[in-house]
């Protein structure tokens, strides 16, 4: 595949929006305004991390260890600065990021009290993790299972990632449609979550023949799966990798103009590591494309439909960051 996508072009996509996030940093290591909440930090670790910037993420990890972190391992809502109310509903998933991040920086010690506490929020039963924290039956979605799962296995809790797989496989198995539809909402005492008022539709379900749907379930499965695989040796998770991306390539040209395909693209770079399939590798290569397209020339992105707040142009910033370095891995190892 880097026959066919010039890799520098991703190094240097990268390098762009690692400045950009460079030049968010305050004189006490956090990234942004974090008064609203994580949004504008919780990525950046790995990002920094991604683009050769141990001090500047080590910093970030300084400043969040200060302020964030419980003797529990979590990071806390209260004081003056919190957690954000839009995480509510993916309790685990910014947790997942930071204890990734820090653990590529080598500060093992949040990485390590982090995964403490993550561990405890995984679903004995069915290996996906709670989005609520003070409901241990609460609805389980494929991105924040994933999430934690590449938490687990950066940190070696293999059996923690193991049960996140079986968590994926069980969602597959119970889909209804997949020729049309991935459903990504499971309850432990009901299974998936295939009905739902028709307002509340995206939160739960992609539809390859809508526009704006949550591209990133497929993509953040997929190279969850992949990852799973290489540490395994256990070559089902890549056909069940190959399962969870095959909707995309039914999705509309419309996925390609928005910001939550940059998952599908991580997905599909790492698969193609993982398999050398060409189609994979097509789609990575068409996504990565999309990203760059999409980069403002202060080398940030912005949110599906432009700017809208600064903290969520952090976010968003170090989210393909990382997921640049993560796509030249996979486009560069098949």
């Amino acid at each position: 595949m880097t026959d066919v996508f010039d890799i520098d072009r991703l190094v240097d996509g990268k390098e762009r929006g690692a400045q950009y996030l460079v030049g968010r940093q305050r004189k006490d290591g956090v990234i942004g305004d974090p008064a609203g909440g994580l949004g504008c930090y919780y990525k950046a670790p790995w990002a920094l991390a991604a683009s050769g910037r141990a001090a500047e993420g080590a910093r970030v990890v300084a400043w969040i260890r200060r302020n964030m972190l419980s003797s529990e391992g979590d990071l806390t809502s209260e004081g003056e600065v919190g957690r954000g109310k839009q995480f509510d509903r993916v309790y685990a998933y910014p947790n997942a990021w930071i204890i990734c991040g820090a653990q590529k920086l080598g500060q093992f010690d949040v990485a390590a009290r982090g995964m403490e506490f993550l561990t405890m929020l995984q679903h004995s039963e069915t290996g996906g993790f709670r989005t609520k924290l003070a409901d241990p039956e609460s609805p389980q979605d494929v991105m924040s299972a994933c999430q934690a799962g590449a938490a687990a296995l950066y940190t070696g809790h293999i059996e923690v990632a193991r049960g996140v797989g079986r968590f994926l496989k069980r969602v597959w198995d119970e889909q209804p449609d997949t020729e049309h539809a991935l459903y990504f909402m499971l309850r432990p005492d009901r299974g998936l979550i295939t009905e739902f008022p028709a307002d509340r539709a995206r939160g739960a379900v992609v539809r390859a023949n809508e526009e704006h749907q949550l591209y990133f379930q497929m993509g953040i499965g997929a190279a969850f799966l992949s990852k799973l695989s290489l540490t395994t040796k256990e070559p089902e998770h890549l056909e069940l990798a190959a399962n969870y991306l095959d909707l995309a390539f039914r999705c509309t040209d419309g996925m390609y103009t928005t910001a939550q395909v940059g998952k599908v693209g991580w997905g599909a770079a790492l698969l193609y590591g993982a398999t050398g399939d060409e189609r994979v590798g097509g789609l990575a290569a068409r996504v990565a494309e999309a990203l760059l397209q999409q980069q403002n020339s202060d080398g940030s992105w912005y949110n599906t439909g432009g700017y809208s707040t600064d903290a969520v142009t952090d976010e968003v910033t170090a989210e393909f960051v990382a997921i640049l370095d993560e796509m030249i891995q996979g486009l560069s190892s098949a």
